[in-house]
Formats: C-alpha cells, sequence, structure tokens
C-alpha cells in the first residue's frame, strides 16, 4: 500500500476527502432553500427565481426534483387546488428535509376553504406558490414575462418569509403586505420594508 507524508494512506486521504465533500455538500443543503416543481413548471421561470431568491435572502437556492402533478388537491367544485393539500404533500417527500426551507411552484389555481383563492400558502418550513395568476394572460391582456417574473418573485419572497417567522406587513410598500388583489402585489414589489428586514436578518 503507498504510504505519503505522515504514514497516512493514498486510500485513506481520498476517503476522507470524499467524505468531506458529502458533509459540505448536506451543510449547504441545510443553510438553502429548495425549489420544487409540482408539476410541469417552465425551466427558464425557475432557473429565474433561483438566482433572485438567493440575493434577496443571501442562501444558496436549489432546484428540487419535480413532483407530479397535485390531482390530490384538485376540487371539482371550485376547479381550484387546495393549497394546503400541496404543502402536506411536499412536507412527506423525505429528499427535501435536510434543506432549511422549501418552496412547491405549481401552475394551478389555489385556494383556501375562506378565501377565493390565494397565491399561495406556507407552513413554518414548507411554502408554495400559485403561477396561474400572475400571468398577464389570465385576464385576458397580453403577455409580459418581465411582470411576469417580478411578480413570481414577489408572491415567493412573501410566502417565504412567512416560513422564517414574518407576518403580514401594515407597510403597503412591503412585500410581506398581504395582497387581495394583483394590484397589491404589483405596488409592493419583492423588497422587505427595514422593520421587516430587521427581523430577517
Amino acid at each position: 500500500m503507498m504510504v505519503v507524508a505522515g504514514g497516512i494512506s493514498l486510500f485513506l486521504l481520498l476517503y476522507i476527502s470524499l467524505n468531506t465533500n458529502l458533509f459540505a455538500k448536506e451543510g449547504n443543503q441545510s443553510m438553502g432553500i429548495v425549489l420544487v416543481s409540482v408539476g410541469k413548471i417552465d425551466r427558464e421561470t425557475i432557473e429565474a427565481l433561483k438566482d433572485n431568491l438567493s440575493r434577496v435572502f443571501n442562501r444558496r437556492v436549489f432546484i428540487g426534483k419535480e413532483m407530479p402533478e397535485p390531482h390530490y388537491a384538485f376540487n371539482k367544485k371550485r376547479n381550484q387546488y387546495l393549497s394546503t393539500a400541496i404543502l402536506n404533500a411536499i412536507k412527506e417527500q423525505k429528499e427535501y428535509a435536510p434543506y432549511e426551507r422549501i418552496l412547491g411552484i405549481v401552475d394551478h389555481d389555489l385556494y383556501v376553504p375562506e378565501l377565493n383563492f390565494v397565491f399561495g400558502e406556507a407552513s413554518t418550513k414548507v411554502a408554495v406558490i400559485s403561477l396561474t395568476r400572475l400571468r398577464q394572460g389570465f385576464y385576458g391582456l397580453p403577455e409580459d414575462s418581465n411582470l411576469f417574473q417580478k411578480r413570481v418573485l414577489t408572491e415567493a419572497v412573501h410566502e417565504l418569509g412567512h416560513t422564517y417567522g414574518l407576518g403580514h406587513c401594515s407597510n403597503p410598500h412591503c412585500v410581506m403586505f398581504f395582497s387581495n388583489s394583483l394590484m397589491d402585489t404589483d405596488r409592493k414589489g419583492s423588497e422587505l420594508c427595514p422593520r421587516c428586514k430587521s427581523k430577517l436578518y
């Protein structure tokens, strides 16, 4: 067996190196956010969101394995999908457990029983957002890709903010302000107000 300086074998050094890389990878995951497509989501949308969320939260953002379409969450009477059911399905996926936060992304109209619709929902570690009502085409208007990406980021930051313990903010220009309509989303943008930012960091 080959021996290197200090009497450590080449095999042992290789073993240590591989396991150090493994632990480093796991450590990075535990300090990062993972994006999970629930059903088919445009790759360009996911990549843009990945880059923007990394900047906002100052954390590494990963793209996880795609989950199947959420047929289990569909309500025929409402023609919408129950966001809570999707949250629970994401929580059950053990492969996402090492990550600090998990954001599911769906392209279906979401609801909770007490509201007509929601842009997203969050729990303590997991959040989900819908892309459907963020598109101009949903309202019969010409599509605007830049505006769409801004809205996606705004809703993603809002729901992830909840997972980090931030509540709704009274500042209408803060991303944590509650959106009753898309007009609210467009006005507030994706930035945290100084008060909410101080709580997050």
